[in-house]
């Protein structure tokens, strides 16, 4: 299986997909750090960013108020209290160009990317 960003109308999430002719998108199961789906509606986010820059990506970063409030502290939330949240990060294994683009198309916030 691959792992696929995908970016439907209301939310982006983390799934699975198939190597063969169908493709078909699966679960990746409860998120590991706070559990839940692996699915964040954009109007939950509070920022994103590529460090160490677009240009040099290794980590892709986002920030969202969905998960609930008592679990903004686990994994790296506790580094990070600009805007309240929980933050995900993933290995920039993508065109982050295009990832960037479907961020700004939904509106996303980025303190550095797409200034609100």
């Amino acid at each position: 299986n691959r792992v696929r960003f995908v970016f439907d109308d209301e939310a982006f999430s983390v799934k699975t997909s198939t190597k063969d002719e169908n493709d078909e998108l699966g679960s990746t199961g409860e998120n590991i750090v706070v559990g839940g789906e692996n699915r964040w509606k954009y109007s939950t986010w509070t920022n994103y960013d590529f460090f160490p820059s677009k240009e040099f990506p290794i980590l892709v970063y986002f920030k969202e108020t969905q998960t609930p409030q008592a679990k903004w502290n686990e994994g790296p939330g506790q580094f990070d209290k600009v805007g309240g949240g929980q933050m995900h990060f993933f290995p920039a294994l993508c065109n982050v160009e295009e990832m960037d683009a479907e961020f700004k198309a939904r509106g996303l916030p980025s303190q550095r990317y797409n200034p609100k």
